[in-house]
């Protein structure tokens, strides 16, 4: 349980908003959780059992996802195994009831960046998602490599087969997001939401637009195996080769 009910937050701001997974099988934790992450600023998916949760993990973008270790369906360990096997690289900090250094270890050893006892501080629950997403935001890495391309995003080139390509800045949020969940399907408005930030600035066809210029500059056309894969009423995938 949480210690304390009332959510009591201290005027921390915090200035980028994040989307984070709460996966909790505790309904009424995970409503208090809910609530205090939406009232400190951020976006909010709830998974109440192990096979939703690695479900929803592997299928959209988060900057932090919460995981409960004790879950039905598939444990937060083996959900944090299977995760991690598919290359999935959300920063996740573990919630367990389990106060023992077998398990702590076990989570970190499977690519656990933090982990938080119950009964805790709903205050100190924040500090704790905070301080993940500004560590994974610092260390993210400013060159990408996956299926034989090279992306500078600071420098905004691209580079495949020896030929170094110009990007715009919306073709480098595409392509970066695409890239980091390489062999997994990135839906459109996880990439509308990258490139603009909201569907309401865009039209219904320029995320097509931005991809076909991006599959041009990239010369990813029918006499190569292409990168950028449409996944017809979902989104693209990009595909390592």
């Amino acid at each position: 349980m949480i210690c304390n009910e009332t959510l009591i937050l201290y005027g921390q701001s915090f200035d980028d908003r994040m989307n984070v997974l709460l996966v909790e099988d505790d309904k009424r934790i995970a409503t208090l959780v809910d609530r205090g992450l939406r009232e400190d600023g951020h976006t909010v998916a709830v998974a109440y059992n192990g096979i939703e949760g690695a479900n929803l993990m592997l299928s959209n973008p988060y900057d932090v996802a919460l995981l409960d270790i004790l879950l039905p369906g598939m444990t937060g360990l083996s959900v944090l195994e299977k995760v991690r096997a598919h290359r999935c690289t959300t920063p996740i900090l573990m919630l367990t009831a389990v106060d023992s250094v077998p398990k702590v270890l076990e989570a970190f050893d499977l690519g656990a960046d933090d982990y938080l006892v119950k009964p805790f501080l709903l205050e100190i629950l924040l500090a704790r998602v905070r301080a993940i997403s500004r560590r994974s935001k610092s260390n993210a890495p400013s060159v990408l490599r996956a299926g034989g391309l090279v992306l500078d995003c600071q420098q905004r080139i691209a580079t495949r087969n020896g030929e170094t390509m110009a990007l715009t800045r919306k073709q480098v949020a595409l392509l970066e997001v695409l890239m980091c969940r390489s062999g997994l399907v990135t839906s459109r408005a996880d990439l509308i939401e990258a490139g603009w930030g909201s569907a309401d600035k865009v039209k219904a066809n320029t995320l097509d637009v931005y991809i076909h210029s991006l599959r041009s500059k990239l010369k990813d056309d029918s006499t190569t195996r292409p990168l950028i894969r449409t996944v017809h009423g979902t989104g693209y995938l990009f595909a390592d080769e």
